[in-house]
């Protein structure tokens, strides 16, 4: 991995292929850039793919603070400047789409396109409704019970039955090493931040994919403009990208053919 340094942060990224338009690849909360892998295989024949690991996640700084949305939409724009991306098609997988998602809505200009995989399209008060609980547990947690806690969770919420229940243990154990600090503190982010009203008035063309367990709110997809597509993969849960690549890849192909 190559890394740039902004304001005293290391961001470690990979880069694949080349080609017009470039992709920025996001993974999601408590994951690492190897979840888009799939992606980047499929797209690097024929476009600049750079995916990066976010602030607080993989080999990137874990700064003890700073993980507001503006922090990691501000790296998210350090990257494209530093790397020279022109106007990049945005990827983001869970978190990541939200991260994208405000950078789209905040600066169209500077995105061609906006591919949210599985991620939040809600108000703030239905994202509280169903995931204070499981944050309002973590804060009261011991660090032994944090792990069980966050595995728990991810093998309930984020994972199907049908779904290969190996991966579904190692991404879950993956999760629950990333430092308890990091975690709380972006979910004061995720909860703070309504994705439904800025979807609303992100003005890109813009795709949504939902798995068969969607953070999605029916009502917000009928107020979304003409620059949306939706669409939902068959027998899969909330890591579309890594357990059905075939279906989230033929569906971003033909998106980018239509858009760009």
């Amino acid at each position: 991995m190559q890394k740039v340094s902004r304001d005293g942060v290391e961001l470690a990224y990979v880069e694949h292929g080349s080609g017009d338009p470039p992709i920025v690849l996001l993974h999601g909360m408590a994951c690492v850039h190897d979840h888009m892998a799939p992606l980047i295989d499929a797209l690097a024949p024929e476009h600049r793919c750079v995916a990066f690991d976010l602030r607080g996640h993989g080999s990137s700084s874990v700064p003890t603070t700073a993980y507001t949305l503006e922090a990691f939409t501000s790296d998210l724009a350090f990257v494209i400047d530093e790397l020279g991306l022109d106007r990049p098609v945005l990827i983001g997988h869970s978190f990541g789409g939200s991260v994208s998602l405000a950078f789209a809505a905040a600066h169209p200009d500077r995105v061609r396109a906006l591919v949210m995989l599985d991620s939040g399209l809600r108000s703030k008060a239905t994202v509280g409704a169903d995931l204070n609980p499981f944050y309002d547990a973590l804060r009261a947690a011991t660090p032994e019970q944090y792990r069980v806690i966050v595995e728990e969770f991810a093998l309930s919420r984020l994972f199907d039955p049908i779904d290969d229940q190996k991966l579904a243990q190692q991404i879950a154990e993956q999760m629950a090493r990333v430092p308890a600090h990091v975690f709380l503190s972006m979910a004061a982010t995720v909860t703070s931040f309504d994705s439904a009203d800025t979807a609303r008035s992100c003005a890109v063309p813009s795709l949504i994919i939902q798995s068969c367990q969607p953070f999605v709110d029916p009502a917000a997809l009928a107020t979304l403009g003409s620059n949306w597509h939706n669409a939902r993969v068959v027998g899969a849960g909330h890591f579309i990208q890594v357990l059905v690549p075939d279906q989230v890849n033929a569906m971003v192909r033909r998106f980018l053919e239509l858009v760009t």
